[in-house]
């Protein structure tokens, strides 16, 4: 068993990557021509929060990609009546099935937990951080959905310059 600042671990960052490798969407899948916009959301998925006294706190949350901000992934956390809204790039959340990536706000890298493999998710918001975890396989199953949609390399596609120029202007006068 390994440690980390926020508690104990089955298994240290970066094993098993050729069993993690299948869960990397492929890029050739989908279309890169817009259809129109795409809006797709996960199951509900059940995160962890990582605490250093292995107390286990759960709470839900929503994946959420939108093909009109392409290059986006939102997760909804719902505690109770609230919720809060974290957006980071779909890159990074792909990135991180395989290994450590992010610096700043979002850093995320697998991770196993009671033999299964997840993936860990360390929010930062000045002095203050949160670490999550999900099963890496239901995170996998959103972002293939999101490349079959909108397939890797070909976000740019999908972007309305127009109307970003529009609400930039907008948002100026």
């Amino acid at each position: 068993m390994s440690q980390n600042p926020t508690g104990p671990r089955d298994q240290a960052v970066g094993h098993q990557p050729e069993n993690r490798r299948k869960l990397i969407p492929d890029s050739g899948q989908g279309t890169d021509t817009p259809r129109g916009p795409v809006v797709i959301s996960s199951e509900p998925v059940s995160w962890r929060l990582v605490v250093p006294d292995d107390r286990v706190v759960l709470f839900s949350g929503d994946l959420c990609y939108r093909s009109t901000d392409p290059y986006a992934v939102r997760i909804t956390f719902r505690v109770d009546d609230d919720t809060l809204d974290w957006v980071f790039a779909r890159t990074l959340l792909i990135g991180g099935l395989l290994e450590p990536v992010g610096a700043g706000d979002v850093e995320i890298s697998p991770s196993r937990h009671n033999g299964v493999d997840t993936v860990q998710i360390t929010l930062k918001a000045h002095h203050v951080y949160a670490v999550l975890e999900a099963p890496a396989r239901m995170i996998a199953a959103f972002l293939k959905r999101t490349c079959r949609a909108v397939p890797l390399g070909t976000e740019h596609r999908h972007l309305d310059l127009d109307q970003l120029a529009c609400r930039l202007v907008q948002d100026l006068g």
